[in-house]
């Protein structure tokens, strides 16, 4: 799915998706919100890691690859279910708007999550990189939430799966 984000003096400012398949346009705009089809969205409820959603990528390089490998079966464990679509414009407003309470990838580029990260940010939730610092657009390991599971996910990602950023 195609998805725009735009950034002035190195913050992302607006951010759009379209999702044709789906007749959805998420939208976000930096202090505004975020928005599905007009309507105002907003992260999901879940309190615990045990309620959890959780999307992750489809690793291209090998690196991102072994990441995935080591950390799938600590999250497995802690989570209510793990998603793998392949796409991370479209799981990035899923988190946005509550269909996923989380969304993980070990390396991805700023074209592909910076839209998306806003648009979870102005729905209420939280973006860092697997070392807990906020998102910004060369955070290429990225943890997205609802915000009320994030320290829960960083600890299964860093310390059960002994993960760290990619170098």
């Amino acid at each position: 799915m195609p998805s725009i984000a735009v950034a002035y003096k190195g913050e992302v400012m607006v951010a759009v998706l379209n999702d044709p398949h789906r007749d959805e346009l998420f939208t976000a705009v930096r202090g505004r919100g975020a928005h599905l089809n007009e309507e105002r969205i907003h992260v999901g409820l879940q309190e615990t890691l045990g309620e959890a959603v959780v999307g992750m990528e489809s690793p291209a390089g090998e690196g991102s690859l072994q990441q995935c490998i080591q950390g799938i079966e600590p999250l497995m464990k802690s989570v209510r279910t793990v998603r793998m679509l392949g796409s991370s414009a479209v799981f990035l407003p899923w988190v946005a708007n509550g269909r996923l309470t989380a969304y993980w990838t070990p390396d991805e580029c700023a074209w592909d999550i910076a839209a998306g990260a806003l648009m979870v940010q102005e729905a209420g939730g939280r973006c860092t990189d697997i070392l807990g610092k906020e998102y910004n657009l060369r955070t290429r390991n990225l943890i997205a939430s609802n915000g009320k599971i994030h320290d829960s996910l960083l600890k299964v990602l860093r310390e059960d799966a002994s993960l760290g950023p990619l170098v």
